[in-house]
């Protein structure tokens, strides 16, 4: 059997995913198959020497646009989707006939370690300043809002495009939104004073649409806003404000690395952000602790006596 005919097989495993995420494994994948029929592979033949071979290639390989090699988390990325596709392969009935559970196993290679991009109290300042310059009062609090939310609560572009006005619950003293994440995985994220009242203002005053449109953040048209709408609106702001790498994932980690300055638990961290196990959380408890030594600003040649 060819390892694309198991590859659309598969498509039908993941429709409880994410479109998004769906097309990611696929891209992934469907990449891995056009290798192994250039090495004559059929799916039977796939071994684990065959992946890390695979992998190592990926490696090396320049980056199009870029020139660069691929960075470690695309090539993790890659890892991650053939390993959990050869290993529903190894179980499914079948296929389980051409892939032993050996040759399901992926190695998974290194990440490297960069450090984490956060915005400073400044910048933030100046984004809040910059959406005055909207073009009208209903966009102004939309783009004011989206980054209070982004800030208080740390969830996901996709995430704050799929909240719903049936998703935001607000209270006094007990406000917060649902969300659904990856794998369809619902969590309840708190939000702060700022945060509920310019939600709370927007809905109420500022935000129009049909009355079936049940979504939060729209566009001009209102219709509901989509990452790359997002994005757009984000890259408008920073431009305003005068605020380099301006996305919706720096405010992820904004809120990551300001939590555990304020004294929040990894753990509960971890439950907020919507990470299935700490292992992604301890990375930004790992540029936290580097931070805080930083700034301590100890100098060795000038405490030389």
């Amino acid at each position: 059997m060819k390892v694309s005919e198991a590859i659309e097989q598969y498509t039908f495993a993941i429709t409880h995913l994410s479109p998004k995420t769906q097309r990611g494994y696929l891209d992934c994948l469907n990449r891995f198959s056009k290798w192994c029929d250039k090495q004559g592979l059929t799916l039977d033949k796939v071994k684990a020497i065959h992946t890390r071979k695979y992998l190592e290639e990926l490696r090396q390989t320049p980056n199009e646009k870029t020139g660069q090699p691929l960075s470690s988390y695309y090539v993790h990325y890659h890892a991650r989707s053939l390993r959990a596709f050869l290993r529903w392969c190894s179980v499914e009935e079948g296929l389980d006939e051409y892939v032993t559970t050996r040759a399901a196993k992926v190695t998974m290679p290194r990440l490297e370690k960069k450090v984490i991009s956060i915005f400073t109290p400044e910048e933030i300042n100046k984004l809040l300043a910059a959406c005055k310059k909207e073009a009208y009062p209903e966009l102004q609090s939309r783009t004011r809002t989206i980054i209070l939310v982004l800030l208080d609560t740390g969830i996901r572009a996709s995430e704050l495009c799929d909240l719903t006005l049936d998703d935001v619950h607000l209270t006094a003293g007990n406000s917060y939104i649902k969300v659904r994440g990856k794998g369809m995985k619902e969590r309840e994220v708190g939000l702060g004073n700022k945060a509920s009242k310019a939600l709370y203002t927007h809905i109420n005053r500022f935000r129009h649409a049909p009355t079936e449109e049940r979504h939060v953040f729209l566009t001009r048209t209102h219709t509901p806003m989509t990452y790359i709408t997002l994005d757009k609106v984000l890259y408008r702001l920073a431009d305003w404000a005068g605020v380099e790498d301006c996305h919706a994932h720096k405010f992820r980690h904004t809120f990551a690395v300001r939590y555990l300055e304020a004294g929040g638990e990894l753990f509960d961290l971890s439950r907020l952000m919507g990470h299935t196990t700490t292992f992604v959380t301890r990375l930004y408890l790992e540029y936290y602790t580097s931070r805080q030594v930083r700034m301590k600003g100890i100098s060795v040649m000038d405490n030389l006596k």
